[in-house]
């Protein structure tokens, strides 16, 4: 949306004004994904948090073509070296990608595996494999669909249709596609060749590229649950096949026995009998850096280093050099003796300065090994010097949010937690003419981010929260933080937050927030203290319940990494018509309902049939039809259930109705109501974004969006833009969603039907960067004033938008599209140039943020009339134009002032173009450049901005010479 003046919208104090109960429109019809073409969400970043990266690949022969597999951003490409990249996964189902290999024989050829590796408890999963015969350009999907996580591929140096798989298997239940998988034909066809069990799978593979017949597998036994993790067993192990996968041979010369974890494996391209590899066991004195020099036939440990094996187990060998291995980690190192003696490198001088930790991917340049490029938690990172020193690659923007919030500033911000890159918080919109920059991002936490709640009444205040329940209170001009924390009193046993504990601020009441653990807490002083009620958790004792046959008190490999404790909300709100309802969703299942402010609390979720008991309560949604009415999403793949639950209720928990109809595979991660519709929702899943205009009763999938995962969803409660955090594709929003709420029977049929404009308001945006070259990141603006949406039936003949001011003075005549179907275009508040009509076209020129040429001026502000002639009807809607609120000295007179004049000057400009009685032909063309430098100075041209201000006395002076000497005729 464009920037409004506070004095004439919702200001930060009024947000329950804001809050109204919805119209309640009659009449309202399913909504389908055709219609939606026309809406265009924009991306406003962030780039520099960067997003964990899994695979860094590059073509020896051309390290400026470069690949990037993320956790759930995608697969990505540069062909410059980093500085300018393509996203080339976007439209595919999965959006995780834990693998990707370029055949040496043929880099246009590219096989990419899904699903992340590395194990997390917010790890996406994938279908399987693709490939790729013109650099990532176009994919097939080769199968392989349960394999859900990918570790490795390995292609034949010769032969781009000879591939090995190493498939982990579903990461929260057993069975699948596990184990080593080959093609012999390029993907049509795939045998299973080495299998261990249900719980086995393969996490990583290194071919002899002097004898592809050589391979090495490690397997890999592990599997995670929504309480916890059991990270090894009897099945990992490292396997060798000679006669390229018929047959394997257990490697245990040297390798600790008895149960391990997770395995990394190196084989040195310079002599391919030498390896190294990282072994994760259940005792410190056998977990480390081991190395084989004969082939694997003996292994030796050279080293203790194996940091945090569950989530990186990453070890790599210099082509160049078979004693230079590195390995990545929580902190990173380099070996320059086969591993027996390693020196960190990308070394922080403190905490969060320098270069960021928890790295797991690293190439190797063969022609220059002291380039490296590495990929890790926050992005991509390139060296010169062997790792010494690095520099970040800012302009990935494939940041992952696990949640939102917006504050009601003008414009509003939009604050969020991302995965271990803290949390940050940018402005919507800015006046920069290039958009959004990395540097409108600003840190405002620590650690990994999680939710946010910027206070509904005070656009200073926000509070966040980082992992394990951390929260404090932030001055959003200052910086200062406040530590809010509920704290146990002394004897007790502490209170258990989760990774992704929640906070709001209530939209009641100023003062009081609201934060939940296993207890929920209220505090009625913005957080200096707190009440709070018993446990509302199941109280389960996850030492009892089993992973792998094992119980969690037994586990003894990486036990419940990621998983500090269980039985703790995940999802608290309130009710937006009642301050006394409030509602908590837990990870244990539980789903509570709390009718007086949070005294008392009832467990409803044995009430939700359709979902199994117990399962993770990813939203609650409560609506504004009534204090009872509430939806509540879960998300079972913790379960190994990958289908998406919603439900609703109209009594406060009592009763439940499933509306996740028509809604493909895929967890429901986020779900919104539409402000001034109960009838618009809005659901998040684990790969896309959908739309109901029906309550649920079907659903349309948002196109023009990437595939990732929709973690958190906000309509601004004044804008009524739709704000989406994505876990792997940062802040997207979709300006001015009342058409959807408008979304009527009466308004789909209609031969032509134009819905509510909202408010535009006059600015310039200012070209305040110069020449920042290709390289640069910047998030996407707004279009130029306002949106205006409108929709035809069936039919042909043109379409005209015509705006009016109200004397009835057309202000600016639009052929607009007139197809079919809905269309969104933009008035940018501008008189038109010439006074002619004009066709309306996109701005879709990549390099330009925004138009560049010959525009009109602006009207002044007040009401005007927008009509639609299409279809043999014309109807009509008024939009209001609003002053620039941040020059408030200017007064209506001015702007009117302003206005007056340029329509002068154009139509002088006009009558020279025409011809002038009299005039020699040099004094029209004087006068005609006159009056064009006094138009441009006002109005900008090109980039330069212009002004919104009155002409000043000198301009005045020289369009009455010009008026004076047209009128009479010539001189």
């Amino acid at each position: 949306m464009a920037f409004t003046n506070p004095l004439l919208r919702f200001g930060p104090t009024a947000l329950g004004a804001a809050l109204l109960l919805p119209l309640g429109l009659a009449g309202q019809v399913a909504i389908e994904t055709a219609d939606l073409t026309a809406f265009q969400p924009r991306e406003i970043g962030p780039a520099v948090t960067g997003g964990r990266i899994h695979d860094v690949e590059a073509d020896p022969a051309d390290p400026s073509v470069l690949y990037i597999a993320s956790a759930s951003g995608g697969l990505w490409k540069t062909t410059t070296r980093g500085h300018t990249w393509t996203p080339l996964t976007d439209h595919l189902p999965v959006s995780t990608f834990g693998d990707v290999a370029l055949a040496p024989s043929n880099t246009e050829i590219v096989y990419a595996g899904t699903g992340e590796q590395n194990n997390r408890q917010s790890t996406s999963w994938g279908n399987g494999v693709y490939r790729s015969d013109d650099g990532g350009a176009n994919w097939r999907h080769l199968g392989l669909d349960d394999t859900r996580h990918i570790g490795k591929l390995e292609i034949d140096p010769s032969d781009p249709d000879v591939v090995f798989v190493a498939a982990l298997g579903n990461l929260w239940a057993p069975g699948g596609e596990r184990g080593v998988y080959r093609t012999r034909d390029g993907g049509a066809s795939w045998d299973q060749v080495l299998a261990v069990d249900e719980y086995t799978g393969a996490v990583d593979l290194v071919m002899d590229p002097s004898n592809p017949d050589v391979l090495y597998a490690a397997t890999y036994q592990r599997q995670r649950r929504a309480w916890g993790f059991n990270g090894g067993g009897p099945g990992s192990g490292i396997y060798k096949t000679t006669d390229g996968g018929d047959s394997w041979t257990e490697l245990t010369n040297g390798i600790p026995s008895g149960d391990k974890g997770r395995i990394g494996l190196a084989l040195a391209a310079s002599n391919p009998r030498v390896l190294n590899a990282l072994i994760e066991t259940a005792d410190d004195e056998t977990t480390g850096t081991y190395r084989s020099e004969d082939g694997g036939a003996t292994w030796t440990r050279v080293n203790e280093l194996d940091i945090r094996p569950m989530y990186y187990s990453e070890i790599f060998i210099d082509p160049t050099n078979p004693d230079r291995v590195y390995t990545m980690a929580t902190s990173s190192h380099r070996s320059e003796d086969g591993g027996r003696n390693f020196t960190e490198i990308a070394v922080r001088p403190t905490y969060d300065v320098g270069v960021h930790a928890d790295q797991h991917a690293l190439w190797i340049d063969p022609t220059d090994p002291s380039h490296l490029y590495m990929g890790g938690d926050a992005g991509l990172h390139e060296s010169y010097d062997y790792g010494t020193t690095w520099r970040k690659i800012n302009n990935i923007p494939i940041s992952q949010f696990y949640a939102i919030g917006v504050d009601m500033g003008t414009p509003y911000r939009v604050y969020g937690g991302l995965q271990d890159n803290h949390s940050f918080v940018g402005p919507s919109e800015t006046r920069r003419w290039v958009g959004i920059v990395n540097d409108d991002w600003q840190q405002v936490g620590f650690g990994d981010g999680m939710f946010w709640a910027p206070d509904p009444f005070d656009t200073d205040v926000a509070y966040g929260s980082s992992n394990g329940g951390n929260y404090f209170r932030l001055h959003a001009r200052t910086g200062d933080m406040i530590d809010i924390s509920p704290e146990a009193p002394a004897g007790e046993e502490g209170y258990r937050f989760d990774w992704t504990s929640p906070i709001i601020a209530s939209k009641h009441d100023p003062n009081t927030v609201y934060v939940a653990g296993n207890r929920f807490f209220a505090s009625r002083d913005r957080g200096s203290s707190w009440t709070r009620s018993e446990d509302l958790s199941r109280r389960i004792d996850r030492d009892t319940l089993e992973i792998m046959g094992l119980e969690g008190g037994d586990i003894t490999i990486s036990r419940n990494d990621g998983t500090s404790s269980f039985g703790e909300a995940v999802a608290l709100v309130e009710s937006p018509v009642d301050a006394a309802v409030l509602w908590v969703g837990f990870d244990d299942g539980n789903l509570q309902v709390t009718r007086d402010g949070g005294r008392t609390f009832t467990e409803v979720s044995g009430n939700v049939e359709g979902v199994a008991d117990g399962t993770y309560v990813s939203r609650v949604v409560p609506s504004t039809r009534g204090a009872g009415v509430a939806y509540a999403t879960f998300d079972a793949h913790r379960d190994g259930d990958f289908a998406p639950y919603i439900f609703r209720t109209d009594d406060f928990g009592a009763t439940w109705t499933p509306v996740h109809d028509g809604l493909p595979s895929g967890s429901v991660l986020s779900m919104a109501e539409h402000p001034d519709n109960p009838d618009v929702l809005f659901a998040g899943t684990e790969h896309h974004l959908f739309v109901s205009t029906d309550a649920g009763g079907s659903w349309a999938r948002m196109p023009n969006l990437p595939t990732t995962a929709y973690d958190d969803i906000i309509v601004h409660p004044r804008e009524k833009d739709l704000v989406l955090g994505t876990h792997g594709r940062g802040i997207w929003i979709l300006d001015d969603t009342e058409p959807l709420a408008e979304w009527t029977a009466d308004a789909a049929a209609a031969p032509a039907h134009l819905f509510s404009i909202p408010d535009g308001t006059i600015f310039v945006y200012w070209k305040d960067t110069s020449y920042r070259a290709d390289a640069e990141y910047a998030g996407t603006n707004p279009r130029n004033g306002t949106e205006i949406t409108y929709r035809l039936g069936a039919g042909s003949g043109s379409a005209t938008l015509t705006v009016t001011r109200a004397d009835g003075t057309v202000v600016r005549r639009m052929e607009v599209p007139s197809t079919a179907g809905t269309h969104r275009i933009n008035w940018d508040l501008r008189w038109s140039r010439d006074g002619e009509t004009e066709r309306w076209e996109p701005w879709t020129e990549p390099r330009l943020a925004r138009p560049t040429g010959a525009r009109g001026f602006f009207v002044a502000p007040g009401s005007y009339t927008v009509s639609l002639e299409a279809r043999g009807t014309t109807i009509s809607q008024t939009v209001r134009v609003l002053p620039d609120p941040m020059v408030p000295t200017l007064t209506i007179d001015d702007y009117l002032d302003r206005e007056a004049f340029l329509l002068e000057v154009r139509d002088l400009m006009r009558r020279l173009d025409a011809g002038v009685a009299g005039m020699a032909p040099q004094s029209a063309a004087a006068m005609g450049r006159t009056l064009n430098g006094v138009f441009n100075a006002m109005n900008g041209s090109g980039v330069r901005p212009g002004t919104i201000h009155p002409p000043t006395a000198s301009q005045r002076e020289a369009v009455a010479a010009v008026r004076e000497a047209v009128s009479g005729g010539g001189q």
